[in-house]
């Protein structure tokens, strides 16, 4: 595939490796001793431990990957636009699970909003990056 080197390009490179890191992320954090520790008083007051933030690495892997490989081998629009609809979805479900239905507004307003809108930034690019493919 030969691609010319523009804004686009960068912004699906950056994103890409962007989204491997966070993904390599979600499995070291989820191993550590303090993810450990927080399973377990979750198991002692009846909260379930989900694999949401496994799975939801596991998909950054994956779209990294996808998003990075897509700068150099063809991969057919149909094929690009499932991976790229599967990842917007888990990125505002992750959104949605993380500022709004816990942790809303908290600890205050400006550190919540300064949390959140990188996470926009990201859904955003995501989708700037689905429409110009």
């Amino acid at each position: 595939m030969n691609r010319k080197i523009d804004a686009y390009f960068i912004l699906q490179l950056v994103l890409g490796a962007a989204l491997i890191v966070f993904g390599i992320m979600a499995f070291n954090g989820y191993n550590s001793a303090g993810q450990e520790a927080m399973r377990g008083l979750n198991k002692m007051f009846g909260k379930s431990n989900d694999l949401f933030p496994m799975i939801f690495g596991v998909v950054q892997l994956v779209a990294g990957a996808a998003l990075v490989a897509g700068l150099f081998i063809s991969i057919s629009d149909n094929l690009f636009r499932i991976i790229h609809l599967v990842i917007c979805i888990f990125f505002l479900i992750s959104i949605i699970m993380n500022f709004f239905l816990s942790n809303f507004v908290e600890p205050d307003f400006v550190r919540w909003l300064g949390a959140l809108l990188p996470q926009l930034i990201i859904l955003l690019s995501l989708w700037i990056i689905g429409e110009q493919n």
